[in-house]
């Protein structure tokens, strides 16, 4: 049994916080050992709307192209109102690079007269301060999320000696869930979690990656477990008690086609009712996918065996 010192972790984790990734979300369980676990490529980016000219989401090789795209942008700030300058910086941040600002210089010096190039210049001033706010809004909510983090993992510890018992045992994952009770995990929060995920995967902190896959086992649990059919028990129960639900509630005579149905049901609400691509969906579609997995061998060996 491995052990993780619990200070030692907590100054990774917050040193790690800001890196974000976006890996597929992978449960503990009998198919992913915990000293096997590996993180996933980051996903694809959304394609962007219609008012977003982001050269971030149109790479091209070809300069004459950028610098069109760049101009596009440009065009669009300059005869923005207030907010909806707002908008647009925010939609096409990633756009904000060395390559725009230079041709934000360029078009004031090339600008026809002084008043087109003060509006240039004083659009540029707008820019940097509007990006300077998000950066610094970002780095509090991190911190916030950061320390609600600290704290949901630190109730894993073994409470005598402040460790980390990896694989976690079903009281550790009691006092961790009981923790998540009432937290506020949202996007950010998620996305933070995979960020530690990767930065331990790349220390090679298995224990530590096996201690945070659990911790989202924890927060799907939350958000799926309905308690109005069968099925919740196993939802709500650690991974390693999923055989011995699912006998209970086989034996209780919640078949396989119920059990399907059921699960199609959550699966739907997931999908349509969650942000498409949001880290939640992400987690909770992973864990339902893992929930009939399960499942269906289970009912598959009852029928073998029937």
């Amino acid at each position: 049994m491995a052990a993780v010192s619990t200070p030692t972790a907590a100054m990774m984790l917050v040193a790690t916080a800001k890196r974000t990734v976006a890996p597929r979300a992978v449960m503990p369980g009998a198919r992913v050992p915990a000293d096997k676990c590996r993180v996933a490529a980051p996903s694809r980016r959304h394609r962007p709307r219609a008012s977003h000219v982001s050269r971030a989401d149109n790479k091209t090789s070809d300069p004459v192209t950028e610098v069109a795209n760049m101009d596009s942008l440009i065009d669009l700030l300059v005869d923005a109102d207030e907010e909806q300058l707002l908008k647009l910086v925010a939609e096409n941040v990633l756009s904000f690079d060395q390559k725009m600002w230079i041709r934000i210089a360029s078009r004031s010096d090339a600008a026809e007269s002084q008043e087109e190039k003060d509006k240039i210049m004083t659009l540029a001033s707008k820019c940097m301060k509007i990006i300077e706010t998000m950066v610094e809004s970002t780095e509090d909510t991190i911190k916030q999320s950061s320390k609600l983090l600290q704290d949901i993992v630190a109730a894993a510890a073994n409470p005598g000696t402040g460790e980390f018992d990896v694989p976690l045992k079903a009281d550790a994952l009691a006092r961790m869930s009981k923790k998540m009770e009432g937290a506020e995990v949202d996007e950010r929060m998620l996305n933070t979690v995979y960020a530690w995920i990767r930065k331990s995967d790349e220390d090679k902190l298995d224990g530590m990656v096996h201690i945070l896959q659990h911790l989202l086992q924890c927060y799907a649990a939350r958000e799926l477990d309905t308690g109005k059919t069968p099925l919740d028990s196993v939802i709500a129960a650690p991974a390693a008690e999923w055989p011995e639900k699912f006998e209970e509630i086989i034996s209780g005579g919640f078949g396989e086609e119920a059990f399907n149905k059921d699960l199609q049901q959550r699966m739907e609400k997931v999908v349509l009712n969650l942000p498409n691509g949001s880290y939640a969906q992400r987690v909770q579609a992973e864990y339902l996918k893992e929930v009939e997995d399960r499942g269906k061998d289970i009912y598959k060996a009852k029928e073998a065996a029937a």
